[in-house]
Formats: C-alpha cells, sequence, structure tokens
C-alpha cells in the first residue's frame, strides 16, 4: 500500500523539481487551511488577509508555471532552477511570516524544513541558500524585537532565548543536511565507480565468451577448408574429383565469411546511429507492414491507441524488430501464429513478439545472451547476442523465455517512455 502510493506521487521518472511542485502544491493547500487558525489567534490581522492571500496565490501561479515550463529541465540546469524554486519558497514563507506575528509565529519553524532542503538537495549554492536562510530569519527576529520594544510586559529575556533556539534549530537542520547530502554524493561516486567497474568486468567477459564462442564457430569450417584443400591436391590428377573437393572448399570459405559478416554486423548495429526521439507506433507499423508484405504472413496485432515515444536507433531498432519477426515465424508451427504487443508498463514502452513454436531448450535458457549458444541446426547464436546489445545501446532491456502456456516463446524489448513534447 505505501509503495503505490509513493509511486503514484513520486514516479520513478520523476525529477527533483516536479518532486517539489508536487510538495509546493501540498503546502499551499495547507497555508489556505491554516489562514482561519492564524486569524483566530491574533497573529493575523484581517487588514493584512489580502496581502497573505495575495502571496499564496502567487505562489500557486508560479507552482504552475514551473508545471508547465521548468519541470522537464535538463540534467545541467537543474541545480540553478533548483535555487530559484528554493528561494521563491523562501522568500514566499518569510512574507507570509512577516504580515503574522514575524518569529513569534509558531509557523517559524517552517524554515527548519526550507533549511533542510536547501542543504539536502542544493550541491553547489547550499552555503548561498543556508545564508540566505538565516538572514531572512534575523529580519524576522528584528521586526519581533521591535514589536516587543513598544509593547509593555514582555519578558525579553525569554524573547531572546526564543530567537538563540531559533537559530540553533534552522542552522542545525541545515547543517545536518548539507552532512548527509555530502556523504550522499560520496556514496553516489563509488556506486558508480563500482558499476564501471562491473560493467567493464561483463564486457570483458562477454568478449572472453564471444572469443571462445567465435574460435569454436570458425575451428569446423576452417578445418573443413584445410581438409578439402588437401584433398583436392591430392586429386589434381583427376579433374572431376578435384572440383568437387574445392567446391566443397569454397562452401567451407563461404561459411567462415557469413560468420565475419554477422559478428560484424552485431557491433555495428549496436553501436550505430545516434538516439532520436520518435513516435514507436508509427516506426513499428511501417515495419510491420513491410515483414507482412515479403513473407505474406499477416501478424496479430495488440497495440495500445495511445502514442508512445521513445528514443531509438532507427537503423538498429527497425533490423532488430525484423530479427525477431524473422525468428518468430521461423520457430513457429504450421500454421504460424505471430502476435505483436505493444503497451506500456509503468515508465517503460514494451514490445513483445510472441509465437507458437516448441521454445527453448533449457541449456539455451540457462546460457542465454552468450554469443553462439542456439539450439538451432544452422544458426549461429548472435541474435540474441545482437538483441540485448542492441536494446542497452537504447537505454533498454532485452528478454526471451517460454510462455507459461508451455507452447512457444516471448521475445520482450523494453524502452524508456518519453513524454511527447
Amino acid at each position: 500500500m505505501s509503495s503505490s502510493l509513493i509511486k503514484a506521487f513520486w514516479p520513478e521518472s520523476s525529477t527533483l523539481i516536479q518532486g517539489i511542485v508536487r510538495f509546493r502544491w501540498i503546502a499551499i493547500f495547507f497555508m489556505m487551511l491554516g489562514t482561519v487558525p492564524l486569524l483566530q489567534a491574533g497573529y493575523l490581522l484581517k487588514e493584512q488577509l489580502f496581502y497573505f492571500m495575495a502571496v499564496i496565490a502567487l505562489l500557486a501561479v508560479f507552482n504552475g508555471l514551473t508545471q508547465g515550463i521548468w519541470s522537464k529541465a535538463k540534467a545541467a540546469q537543474e541545480q540553478s532552477l533548483l535555487f530559484v524554486q528554493l528561494l521563491v519558497d523562501l522568500l514566499a514563507v518569510a512574507g507570509l511570516l512577516f504580515v503574522s506575528g514575524s518569529a513569534v509565529n509558531p509557523f517559524i519553524y517552517v524554515l527548519t524544513l526550507h533549511a533542510f532542503l536547501g542543504g539536502m538537495l542544493l550541491r553547489k549554492k547550499s552555503i548561498l541558500f543556508g545564508v540566505l536562510i538565516l538572514v531572512f530569519l534575523a529580519i524576522l527576529q528584528f521586526e519581533t524585537n521591535r514589536d516587543a520594544a513598544m509593547t509593555l510586559n514582555v519578558d525579553r529575556r525569554a524573547l531572546y532565548f526564543d530567537f538563540l533556539f531559533q537559530w540553533v534549530v534552522v542552522a542545525g537542520a541545515w547543517f545536518v543536511a548539507h552532512l548527509f547530502s555530502g556523504l550522499l554524493e560520496k556514496h553516489e561516486e563509488r556506486i558508480r565507480s563500482l558499476q564501471n567497474r562491473q560493467y567493464r568486468a561483463d564486457r570483458l567477459k562477454s568478449l572472453g565468451a564471444l572469443a571462445a564462442g567465435f574460435s569454436h564457430e570458425m575451428a569446423t569450417p576452417l578445418n573443413s577448408l584445410k581438409l578439402r584443400l588437401d584433398r583436392g591436391v591430392r586429386k589434381l590428377g583427376d579433374p572431376v574429383a578435384a572440383h568437387a573437393e574445392i567446391q566443397q572448399a569454397q562452401l567451407s570459405l563461404d561459411e567462415c565469411i557469413s560468420v565475419f559478416q554477422k559478428m560484424a554486423g552485431v557491433f555495428m548495429t549496436s553501436a550505430d546511429g545516434e538516439l532520436q526521439k520518435l513516435n514507436v507506433n508509427a516506426v513499428l507499423q511501417d515495419i510491420v507492414r513491410s515483414w507482412e508484405f515479403d513473407n505474406k504472413t499477416s501478424i496479430n496485432k495488440i497495440v495500445s491507441d495511445r502514442q508512445f515515444y521513445s528514443r531509438l536507433q532507427p537503423l538498429s531498432f527497425a533490423q532488430m524488430i525484423l530479427d525477431l519477426l524473422d525468428n518468430a515465424l521461423e520457430a513457429s508451427q504450421a500454421p504460424a501464429e505471430i502476435t505483436l504487443k505493444l503497451y506500456q508498463d509503468d515508465q517503460e514502452v514494451v514490445i513483445e513478439v510472441v509465437d507458437n513454436g516448441a521454445g527453448l531448450a533449457a541449456e539455451v535458457i540457462e546460457r542465454l545472451g552468450e554469443p553462439f549458444n542456439t539450439n538451432k541446426q544452422q544458426g549461429n547464436g548472435l541474435g540474441v547476442y545482437s538483441a540485448i546489445l542492441t536494446a542497452q545501446s537504447m537505454g533498454g532491456e532485452f528478454l526471451l523465455g517460454n510462455n507459461s502456456s508451455g507452447k512457444g516463446a516471448t521475445a520482450r524489448l523494453s524502452l524508456p517512455f518519453e513524454e511527447r513534447g
């Protein structure tokens, strides 16, 4: 329950600014509710009510503009925009406190929340923001002290003690948040370093598996090529027999060339082309229409009416989908039943290709993703390896597994969802 509530309030794809926008709407709502208690307690005078509500209204307008314009800011601008956002909140709160009791208003400790947010979220301008909070606090305390000087029977010592306590709480909140922010930043750097090491280790492991598989794949045709050439040389006296041996040697050589071309295609396809934000529905429709025409086969399409956008490498993406459809057709039992699905799962665009074939062998599933791992007689096992690299190059993930019904397999490509704008 709590997990679903958190996801509903703050989805995984949300930026810090989008989160601040949501929090600010809640704060505006509670400030509206707090107007009546402040009036009843005497902290807010009726003649100041218009000013109080005007500040809240301006804050709501600013939040609406932020939600429409700044919520999709680039990562490089995020820190500067965060500083502006928090500064506007600080100005609004200070203005509201100034007309509703200043430092004696119980809501003065809202500044503690602002100090904590500034210390935690602002990496480069955290100190500047902390100084600004203390400056505004000092202004509010000065105004309160000036009012107290014109009021009889005010315990100035208790008032000064309250002022000191406010400074300790606000400054302490900023210091603790700033300290933890630094620790989190170091922890994030360590995680990134470990991820880079793991990535390099996985790449080396993958290259090792690729080299081993490549050696195994090339050994058979090369040995056959050598054998056929040796036999052809020995049979030079018999032109017919020598010609047959040379033809077999040529077939072995063609097989070697095919393996080389396939490997080159794997790396070129997974790394070629820049990412472009495209309409997945439209691109997928064009690819499927072309494949159906070439193969004289109709596909069962279960596609959402909603338009999905993601960042794709057009050529790599098209080749990947065509390969998946070819594999599904090859694996399917007659009559072939291929289903293509397109839908959104949380913050991902998902494409599934489902066949009605015999499924994958257990030993293939155990080593899924390794190059040259296949149960096809004429296959080389580079298809899944290429699909994984292509999906990763677009920030997505590729999975392949047997259907729960026990019949056929499903290839699943998930890509990051992008807003249309």
